[in-house]
């Protein structure tokens, strides 16, 4: 099949994609925030790595990429040392916000290619079944006129 240029149509409504990705990014906080006295600075990245990834798979890639330049503020200020503050920033951290920010924008457009190609497949079988029930109708319609024809007689 062709490819579907309305294949970045997958998702009905992208405005909530945004407000569940804002939302998404807050649950991360909570969750990553209560546990920092047990885990201080170990898997900084952890929570807001799924978050973006579910919102990737539900929403698309537009708000995935809103939960990753939401997410990366935060962790720099709450979730690595010196806690609750910006400093200079050090290779260290530029590469573990650097790492973040690639991989989860990778998984985004990954997740965004696999859910326009499902829904390719999806229009593919929409098309074909109508495209059987024609040829299935067509059928029944010439067989009722060579049925209701009369012979000639020769």
């Amino acid at each position: 099949m062709k490819h579907n240029l309305n294949a970045y149509r997958w998702c009905p409504n992208k405005a909530k994609g945004y407000l569940n990705a804002c939302v998404g990014v807050f649950f991360a906080f909570c969750i990553r925030f209560s546990l920092q006295p047990q885990v201080e600075e170990a898997l900084p990245l952890f929570f807001f790595q799924i978050n973006t990834i579910v919102i990737a798979f539900f929403f698309g890639t537009g708000p995935a990429l809103l939960t990753v330049a939401l997410s990366i503020p935060l962790i720099s200020y709450f979730f690595m040392a010196p806690f609750g503050e910006f400093t200079v920033i050090d290779t260290r951290d530029i590469t573990i916000l650097f790492v973040y920010a690639t991989y989860t924008a990778l998984i985004c457009f990954l997740v965004e290619w696999l859910r326009r190609e499902q829904y390719n497949a999806k229009v593919a079988i929409l098309v074909s079944e109508s495209r059987f029930k024609l040829m299935v109708e067509g059928d029944s319609k010439i067989r009722d006129l060579l049925k209701n024809t009369p012979l000639k007689p020769e």
